[in-house]
């Protein structure tokens, strides 16, 4: 069975019979008009924005002299960040500064691109594999658009956690733009058509992972090394590509939007009577590994926590001018008495969308850049550039843990992430310990992920290989390319007969990791193997917790060993048992009186709000019970009142 066909569009014209092959995007009018003036609001913008102007800057570049050696690109795996989206969480969690929830240009996010869903088609599988994939041999009967626009509350505002028709985290025009972008980056890279010109890589034949203009372009047959894809297979299909991505909408979407960016002249020579099919694996949330997973790995956590309480982390706390003169800011200026958990993702969000940012931070002239602002008593109480000053604060004591200790909780938390990317690679560039099972590793792999999937992956690369305050922009995109050494040239650099090129937002970074030539583009793919494989693990980590049982460091584990011991003792004391059966029947007595006594308050208060509800006609739909704050995404604070408190779920805050 084929699984159903996830449309990604905003109008579709099914009456006349148009039928989409791939996300596609035509914005309603109110949006074009928007999109028009797309960055225009503001002299400059972060590189965290990835305009148009900044998403052009990361274009694959050629592979330039390797020394003459000889080589052919076989694999490449990406691994992107989803596209701009919206605010991760919604009031009263998401706080930035006064006045950002009651101003409705801050305050109301309404949303263009929507998803449209197709049913299964069961009964209508056509050139069906053995392995379930395939076509579908006619188009949908029907679709379903889906809108967040249930919860009217007023005229243009809904009780949704945004106040209007956008999801928490979702996708934007723009998002979309910047992934459509990245997928031609890979297409002119990658693709060879017989037409492509010198400005792209794949005018150079050593870069051409398809040549289009030769039959059986799909895969490598065995021969001239391991199999890798099938040649027999459309190109989108596995084993040819492999798409993975977590179950958040901006992250699959993102995925699909880039694919057809690289694949869309091959989706639409798609027969009348097919609609493509490409696979997509994902996970349950709560247990997938595209991002560091402290619920299923409680020693990260222990990591986490001791980068926190180290030396270095306190020093920087204690006696950092920039974090005083932060906070004095934000005291006086926007009325704070500590940086918020979601100040940074406000202030991005916010310029990045082109709304109005408080005027006293409204000065990003891209003077300072990732590095943090110059520490030293001169600067003291100098309020200029602070845009900048305040999301490099913010960026550094978020990223600390993951470069901490030779980046021991990044290798921790990513091994599994790794794990699978390096079952792609291996049994390319060492087929003979590590030989494919039973399906080709295929010649793309593309990961959608996070901001907080990029950096770790970075931080476990190697000190020189990310700065630890350079935040991944929206819809970055992190390379590894393998290539087949087919002449040597008579030299030693490549014992292993594969290499690989490390490539980050146009940037190759592959001299920057230990064991690789400076200025050199590729290098030995034992390099790689040897630095992430160590770590690269999942199930077979040592994720136990070698601090308290207690999460974060609490008392809980001693006051534990305290009651056990009082009760031991009891229990050793004439008539100690009676005691404690005594405490027993009298506990069950008051715990049943505490029972009934809540439950009669929680069915009055349910009676109470229904009525109040009835008489005034309307009620807000943004009531939310303690556990459900406690519950939602971005709740716990990335930057605490302390600059150093730290939650399990923070992670989560700022992707």
């Amino acid at each position: 069975m084929i699984v159903p066909a996830l449309l990604l569009l905003n109008q579709l014209d099914v009456a006349s019979g148009v039928r989409p092959v791939f996300p596609y995007f035509s914005p309603a009018a109110s949006q074009e008009a928007a999109e028009e003036h797309a960055y225009t609001k503001y002299e400059k913008y972060p590189p965290y924005c990835s305009t148009p102007d900044e998403m052009e800057t990361r274009a694959v570049p050629p592979l330039g002299d390797i020394g003459g050696v000889s080589s052919q690109l076989v694999h490449v795996t990406a691994l992107i960040r989803h596209g701009a989206r919206t605010p991760f969480a919604g009031a009263p969690s998401y706080q930035c500064w006064e006045g950002y929830w009651e101003d409705e240009e801050t305050g109301v996010w309404d949303c263009d691109l929507k998803t449209y869903i197709s049913p299964p088609a069961v009964t209508k599988e056509k050139g069906q594999a053995a392995d379930g994939e395939g076509v579908l041999d006619e188009d949908p009967d029907f679709l379903f658009e889906k809108r967040y626009d249930a919860l009217l509350v007023s005229p243009g505002k809904t009780g949704n956690n945004l106040n209007g028709t956008c999801q928490m985290g979702q996708l934007l025009t723009r998002g979309y733009d910047q992934e459509l972008k990245n997928g031609l980056h890979l297409r002119q890279a990658y693709f060879y058509d017989g037409k492509t010109t010198d400005a792209h890589a794949a005018s150079d034949a050593r870069m051409r992972l398809w040549d289009l203009s030769n039959e059986g372009i799909g895969g490598r047959r065995a021969g001239s090394g391991p199999t890798i894809g099938d040649p027999a297979k459309r190109i989108y299909q596995e084993p040819n590509l492999r798409y993975r991505a977590d179950d958040e909408q901006r992250t699959l979407m993102s995925g699909q939007i880039l694919l057809r960016g690289v694949f869309e002249p091959e989706l639409e020579t798609t027969e009348d009577d097919e609609a493509a099919v490409i696979r997509l694996h994902t996970a349950d949330s709560h247990f997938d590994i595209l991002e560091i997973n402290r619920h299923i790995c409680p020693r990260a956590n222990d990591l986490h926590d001791e980068a926190y309480a180290s030396d270095e982390y306190k020093n920087w706390v204690d006696n950092s001018v920039e974090i005083q003169t932060v906070k004095t800011f934000l005291k006086d200026q926007l009325g704070l008495d500590e940086m918020p958990m979601a100040m940074f993702d406000c202030m991005m969000t916010t310029i990045c969308t082109d709304r109005s940012l408080p005027s006293s931070l409204n000065d990003y002239d891209g003077s300072l850049g990732p590095t943090p602002y110059e520490e030293s008593q001169e600067n003291a109480g100098d309020a200029t550039a602070m845009f900048e000053r305040v999301a490099n604060v913010a960026i550094k004591n978020f990223t600390f843990p993951y470069k901490y200790n030779n980046a021991a909780y990044a290798k921790l938390g990513m091994g599994p992430l790794w794990k699978e990317i390096m079952a792609n690679i291996l049994p390319i560039v060492d087929s003979a310990n590590n030989p494919s099972s039973g399906t080709p590793p295929p010649k793309l792999a593309l990961f959608s992920g996070h901001d907080t999937t990029l950096m770790p992956i970075l931080a476990t690369l190697g000190d020189e290989v990310w700065s630890g305050t350079d935040w991944a922009p929206y819809a970055s995109m992190l390379q590894i390319e393998i290539h087949e050494i087919t002449d040597s040239g008579g030299g030693s650099d490549f014992p292993s007969g594969y290499a690989f090129r490390l490539i980050y937002n146009g940037a190759v970074l592959t001299d920057k990791m230990d064991g690789c030539a400076a200025d050199s583009e590729l290098c030995d793919s034992q390099v790689l193997a040897k630095q992430v494989m160590p770590f690269a693990k999942y199930q077979e980590r040592d994720c136990a917790s070698t601090m308290s049982a207690a999460p974060h460091g609490s008392p809980g584990d001693g006051m534990v060993k305290e009651m056990k011991n009082a009760t031991e003792e009891l229990i050793a004391a004439p008539g100690g048992l009676w005691v404690i059966v005594a405490l027993v029947f009298s506990s069950m007595f008051f715990g049943c009186m505490l029972t009934i006594c809540l439950v009669k308050r929680l069915t009055r208060k349910t009676h109470v709000y229904r009525r109040d509800s009835s008489a005034l006609g309307g009620f807000s739909m943004r009531v939310m019970d303690n556990d459900e704050v406690a519950d939602s995404p971005g709740v716990e604070s990335a930057v605490s009142a302390n600059y150093g408190s730290t939650h399990k779920d923070d992670e989560n805050t700022l992707i």
